[in-house]
């Protein structure tokens, strides 16, 4: 496979941007501005190419949750058990005594999955959710 061509090219950021470029860059531990910038595009390009892909595609859900909250957890189950064909894996982790989190792998259309991880996020008592999309990043360099 031939090695794509660099183009270089300057940005102009206010210093206080630039202050957080570099202090995110270095928590990262990413070696230069380059790179970063580069994973920045990157992550934005994953959001895109997941939103307008046709046919299946895959996203993570994660949520945190009180396993004491009443009947939460059973709700959380009941729907994923009526859309047991869009689930590919399931993972629950015991964060303390009270807290769960749950990694749920989901497989179907970008609406379907926007959908279900819609409904599993918006459960009364869910303290944090988050859909995380993917790609195979065929079209990313």
């Amino acid at each position: 496979m031939a090695k794509a061509s660099t183009t270089r090219f300057t940005v102009s950021l206010p210093d206080q941007l630039m202050e957080t470029l570099d202090r995110l860059r270095s928590a990262r531990g990413y070696g230069n501005r380059s790179e970063f910038v580069r994973d920045l595009l990157r992550g934005e390009l994953v959001k895109e190419e997941w939103a307008e892909q046709r046919g299946e595609t895959v996203g993570v859900v994660l949520l945190v949750y009180d396993h004491e909250t009443r009947l939460l957890a059973d709700k959380l189950t009941d729907i994923q058990h009526h859309s047991f064909g869009d689930i590919a894996a399931a993972l629950h982790i015991h964060l303390d005594e009270h807290a769960c989190l749950e990694v749920i792998v989901l497989r179907g259309s970008a609406k379907r999955i926007r959908a279900l991880a819609d409904s599993l996020m918006s459960v009364k008592g869910v303290r944090y959710g988050k859909l995380v999309p993917a790609t195979t990043g065929k079209g990313m360099r």
